[in-house]
This record gives C-alpha cells, structure tokens and sequence, in this order.
C-alpha cells in the first residue's frame, strides 16, 4: 500500500495537489492499494475532499485519525439543531445571525452562504468580548472549541469526537528560550495519553500508528510518498517503524539549471535532497530531471522516472473539438498569477501580439501568489491593453477553457513538469512554452503540436505567438498531432511506471 503524503488540501489546489488526485484516482483504476494523507485541519475538509471526486475511504486526514471520523455520515448541522435559548432575540446578518440577551449580544452563528449550514457559534461575555468558537464539521458533528484569552488570543483548542468526547487538545506554553509553542494533547487514544510539544512531533507519531494499523494497511507492506519533505520530510525520516519512503520532486529541483552538479537547491527541497542518503529513492518527473538528479544524488539513493501529470482514458476517448468550434484568436495560459510563471513577460510582448492579429484575446486562468496579480493588473494598465487581457481567476473546469482555446502558452523560468501543459495537450491545444528546466520539452514536441522558445526572448516569444495565429492550417494540423501525443502520458503508461515503484516497495 503507497500513501501519498500532503500537507493540506485546499479548495485552490496546486499542482501537487492535482497530480495528487490524479494519481489517487489511477490507483483506483488498477486496483492497486493506495491513500492521500494530509495532516491540517479544515471543518470543511470533507466539503473540499468532496467536490474533488476524493472518496473518505481514499483518504486519512491527522485529525480526523485521532478525533476517530473517518468514516462519518454526511448531515451538515442546521441552525434548527442548535440547543439555543428561546428567550433570545434573533437578528439576522445577511445569511448569519446575532443573538441577544436584553441588550447584550450573547452569541452569532455563522453559516456557509451557498447551503447555510452552520460553520460556527460565537460565545460572548457581558463585557461583548469573544470568548469561545465552537466549529462544526462539514459532516455535522461539533469538532472543536477554541478559548480566547482578555488578548483575544486562542488559548486552548478542544478537538472532539463524534461521540463528543475530548480526543486532542492544544495548548500554548513557553519553551526554554521563552518563545510560544503550540502543545498537543492527545486524550484518551487507545486507553493512554501523550503530549507533544510540536506539530511536526505529532506528525511523526500518527505517521507510525498509521503504517502499523491493522485495520487500514493490514498485513501489506507500506511505501510512503512524500509530496511536500519541506513539511513533512522531519516526521517521515524520524519515524521508528522503518518502511520504505520517497522523496516526489513536483518541481525543478535546482536554482540553476545550467549547474546541475553544484546549484543550491529550491528551497523546498533542500532539507530532503540534503538527507538523499535517507530516502529509499527520489521520483522525478522527466528524463532529463532523473538524469539531472542522479548525476547528483545517485551515489546515496535509487532514482526513479514517474510523471506527476496523467491523462485519463475517458479524456483519451473524448470526441476531439472541431478546430472551427474553437475561438479564433484565444490565447490562454492556465497557471498560478507568480512571478517565477512570468505571465508579465507575455503581458509585455502582447502589444506587438495584438497589432498583428487584430482577434487576439488573452486569458489568465489561476490564483494569485504574493499578490503577484496586482503587479500584473497594473502592467496590463500601463501597456493599454486591457480591452484584449482577462483575468479569470481559479477554475475546476479547466476542460472548457482548454477546449476554446486555440493556443496555450507558458512562459515560466522554471518547471518541474506542468499539469496544465499536459492537460492543454489532451484537449488539442497547441502550445508554446519556454525550453527550460524541466517539463516543457517532454511535452511539446517542438514543430509538431507546438513550439519550445528560449527563457528571456520575448520577441521571438511574440513571433511564435503570432505565426501560429495567422496561420490557421497551421493551428489545425498542431491540435490533431496534439490530441495524438498527449497519449504519451494515459493511466497504462503512467501506471506501468508506479508499478515499478511498488515492486521496489513490496520487495520483488
């Protein structure tokens, strides 16, 4: 059994995140025993998990291991289940509402605005002053308190059960430098209590009880993949069951790409690829990065070729988009708004872009780092360009984006292996992206379904932009050779190559 290892999972996914369930899902298709595992909590966690398409029973998350909710009914709670005195005068705010006692305000319940289940209560004092949150999972049961102080700073969170008992409890105290850590609790699990004094600790204690619980892994040997070793690397590596464990490159592992062998590493890499001697084996996500990477590494671990991206067979089967039912002149680039995508160097050629196809229209699909959108809003006022520029924010239905398009474009510095690359490919999109270190050159096979161009030249950016867009027979002929190409990556291929892994894993 392989379970892949996050952080988090957010309503805004990452690619990692994308790859993740991608990968959950291909598992699923061959039968082949595997779990995502995150460690934060989120009350609506299972609401998110939800509209992912991720089943509970393909995932584990911390808390709800220790809070023993992995398997819950579905009933959001409903403001007609509060136990609210019926003295109380109700107020409405919006979809929320304040309660008061005479003329003091005594409590508000906060509700989701699309379906209006409760999502909090909020205790007040006589003084007005907050004094506790209760949160209410997404599934209905009440799963945690927290208590605020006269600072109106959390000092206690209560996590419970369904069954309301105490499971978790965090606590804030001073270390021996006098700095404020958080300290976790853990109540009444399997008869015994324990304390930690971090959350990488406690991390690292529900890794063990995970990969030795009969009732989740039974007797099968365990792989664990770790998506993110900036956050996780510590539990995994300080864990006392010993079983097979893997660093997943997302991204470009270097600074400098052109240095393979003494480049610092991207940060979120660094602690991981510092300990390579740990790990039974690093996965990257191209040829080119696997060769890169054992150039380097080799010599303290295995290193194995796996990419994150996978196109379904149902996608594979999908009737292709008649060239002419797409828009004419539509340019997308579907990535996050950061500045290591360097959507402001295509903003800054879009002028010469616009002169010499009049239709050309430009679409920003993603969520913004660093506020790095606002950098661009204002290039884009500068420029005058706003008429034939769109930002489109964060979608989960990158298909019909993809299907209007009639190129894609990334100008990024740096890739690991892009999901919107391969993505855009499957739905025929021709595309340009930069030649850089590492993704782009494993999709587009340049002059055949799209063009590679050179990091820092934006005219001849421009000049590839504009070619394909005058010349539609062109565009036609790219989108057949791009449907065709993107079989490189369906589930069979991608999975013979997990299928390698696991026999790593199992000891074959």
């Amino acid at each position: 059994m392989l379970f892949f290892l996050n952080d988090n999972l957010q309503t805004n996914k990452s690619g990692i995140e994308h790859a993740q369930i991608k990968r959950q899902h291909l598992f699923n298709k061959f039968n082949s025993p595997a779990k995502i595992v995150t460690r934060q909590y989120s009350n609506e966690l299972h609401k998110i998990t939800q509209a992912a398409g991720v089943e509970d029973q393909d995932f584990i998350n911390l808390f709800d291991y220790f809070q023993e909710s992995l398997m819950v009914e579905y009933h959001p709670k409903q403001i007609q289940e509060l136990a609210i005195d019926p003295s109380w005068r109700r107020q409405a705010d919006g979809v929320n509402y304040n309660y008061y006692a005479g003329k003091h305000r005594v409590m508000y319940v906060r509700r989701d605005k699309r379906d209006h289940h409760v999502l909090n209560q909020q205790y007040f004092d006589r003084f007005g002053k907050l004094v506790k949150v209760a949160w209410f999972d997404y599934r209905g049961f009440l799963s945690v308190d927290q208590l605020y102080d006269w600072s109106n700073q959390i000092t206690v969170q209560n996590y419970y059960r369904p069954d309301g008992s105490l499971a978790i409890q965090t606590t804030k105290t001073l270390n021996k430098r006098e700095k404020e850590q958080q300290v976790y609790h853990l109540v009444n699990y399997r008869g015994r209590d324990y304390q930690f004094t971090n959350f990488d600790d406690l991390t690292r204690f529900f890794y063990d009880e995970l990969v030795t619980d009969p009732a989740i892994v039974g007797d099968q040997k365990v792989g664990l993949i770790v998506d993110r070793s900036y956050e996780l690397g510590w539990a995994v590596l300080n864990m006392h069951h010993r079983v097979s464990r893997w660093l997943q490159l997302h991204n470009n592992h270097l600074n400098n790409g052109d240095d393979i062998m003494n480049s610092p590493l991207n940060y979120n890499y660094t602690w991981g690829l510092n300990h390579a001697q740990d790990w039974d084996g690093i996965i990257a996500l191209t040829p080119q990065q696997a060769a890169d990477v054992a150039a380097r590494f080799a010599k303290e671990t295995r290193v194995l070729q796996i990419p994150g991206p996978i196109v379904p067979d149902e996608v594979l089967k999908t009737p292709r988009v008649p060239f002419e039912q797409r828009r004419p002149g539509l340019v997308v680039v579907v990535a996050r708004l950061s500045a290591e995508k360097q959507q402001d160097q295509l903003l800054q050629v879009w002028p010469q872009i616009k002169a010499a196809v009049p239709t050309a229209e430009l679409e920003l699909w993603g969520y913004a780092n660093d506020h790095f959108d606002d950098q661009l809003k204002e290039l884009v006022d500068q420029l005058q360009i706003k008429g034939s520029v769109h930002f489109k924010g964060y979608t989960s239905d990158v298909a019909q984006v993809y299907d209007q398009a009639q190129v894609m474009v990334l100008p990024s510095r740096a890739e690991g292996l892009p999901l919107s690359l391969v993505e855009g490919q499957s739905h025929g999109v021709p595309i340009v992206a930069n030649d850089i270190k590492y993704g782009p050159a494993a999709v587009v096979i340049d002059g055949q379904d799209g063009y590679l161009t050179q990091n820092g030249d934006g005219d001849g950016l421009a000049k590839t932009i504009i070619d394909l867009l005058s010349h539609p027979d062109k565009l036609r002929q790219f989108s057949g050779h791009a449907y065709q190409d993107s079989e490189r990556y369906s589930e069979a291929n991608v999975m013979q190559l997990w299928k390698n892994l696991i026999s790593i894993v199992e000891g074959e």
